[in-house]
């Protein structure tokens, strides 16, 4: 994919890792739209980045993310790629963190994720690309984050599978 004009949602926009990557999509001539859970600090990033266009998502409701999709879509006349660069963690041993924790976890680091793809892989163009930022706790699992380990691991089994 070309990234000079590329039309890119990239979920998870103003946090430290995707505001690094939106400021090198726009270096590069992309066409970012940013979506976040915080109004403040998504017109802040949309300032500098040239006025993109913003959504807001709640990674804890699936729907969310989904009109999250549509609505850049619409804002940008279509999307080339989108990018989910947020999740959250959880320490603690397997009996520390609870059920409550863990499935917050999965909800924010799976089904999140795969519902901002699932959309997006729905009305995309063939070329097309989805993008996750996981973690290496994918593949290697640690001691104490076994929550948060599964949860990236899950999303890198879901992505595989529907790569193939």
């Amino acid at each position: 994919m070309e990234i000079n004009g590329a039309r890119v949602l990239v979920a998870g926009a103003t946090g430290v890792l995707g505001g690094a990557l939106t400021a090198e999509l726009v270096d590069r001539g992309a066409r970012p739209a940013l979506a976040g859970r915080d109004r403040a600090r998504l017109a802040r990033a949309a300032e500098v980045c040239k006025d993109a266009p913003t959504v807001l998502f709640d990674a804890y409701a699936p729907e969310s993310c989904a009109r999250a999709v549509a609505r850049a879509a619409d804002a940008l006349g279509g999307l080339d790629a989108v990018v989910t660069v947020f999740g959250t963690v959880a320490f603690g041993g397997a009996t520390a963190v609870g059920d409550e924790v863990a499935e917050h976890v999965m909800a924010v680091n799976v089904l999140a994720p795969a519902a901002f793809f699932r959309a997006a892989l729905a009305t995309m163009e063939p070329g097309s690309m989805i993008v996750a930022f996981t973690g290496v706790v994918a593949e290697r699992p640690q001691a104490g984050m076994a929550d948060y380990s599964a949860s990236k691991a899950a999303l890198t089994a879901w992505l595989a599978a529907v790569r193939r």
